[in-house]
């Protein structure tokens, strides 16, 4: 814990903070509802069930997934929840010097 206070003082001076605290709150809550948005954007995982019993379709779209809608929406679910956990983690640090 005392690394994290050591790292938190040689990175954020006192007066950065009084702006900067409020600045990644609001970057956390406008990251936060837009992946809210892009998770609800996505189908369901367990769309293709129907491959256990047979029933298997193949189509260029399923062929070509990394260039889908869908794929793309995977990417930027995991890039927002990256971004949105690393501010909260200078959130964090600049909590501790309060």
């Amino acid at each position: 814990m005392n690394y994290i206070m050591l790292l938190g003082e040689a990175i954020f001076q006192p007066n950065i903070t009084d702006w900067l605290r409020p600045l990644i709150l609001a970057l956390c809550l406008v990251l936060g509802i837009a992946e809210i948005v892009v998770i609800m954007m996505q189908k369901p995982q367990n769309e293709n069930i129907g491959v256990l019993g047979g029933q298997e379709t193949d189509s260029y779209a399923k062929k070509n997934k990394a260039r889908s809608k869908e794929s793309i929406l995977k990417k930027l679910t995991i890039a927002f929840a990256v971004v949105l956990a690393v501010l909260a983690l200078f959130f964090f640090i600049t909590f501790i010097q309060k």
